[in-house]
């Protein structure tokens, strides 16, 4: 079985684009809804590889994510999407929970 783990977290600021240039929504039941605003973002791999994760934390709820297939993909969606530069990121190397 394949680890999911967190490699890079960074905090969203007054700083980023929030909103962000994605409209990012989620269908249910009740319906199309937007996410609540994004508060950190993740970037995250496989132990078996097979690309990048870009994953959006809201404030409140589940979030979303799209997939990368490479890091630098995963690292330029970020400051497309939301303005965070390279160096804003910090290594985590852990499981992602």
């Amino acid at each position: 079985m394949s680890e999911f783990r967190s490699l890079f977290r960074v905090e969203l600021g007054a700083h980023h684009l929030r909103p962000g240039r994605t409209r990012h929504r989620l269908k249910d039941a009740s319906g199309l809804h937007d996410f609540p605003p994004f508060k950190a973002l993740e970037i995250c791999s496989t132990s078996t590889g097979g690309g990048f994760y870009l994953m959006y934390e809201p404030e409140t709820g589940h979030g979303t994510d799209t997939w990368h297939q490479t890091l630098d993909d995963a690292f330029h969606q970020a400051e497309w999407e939301f303005g965070v530069i390279r160096n804003e990121w910090k290594e985590t190397d852990r499981p992602y929970s």
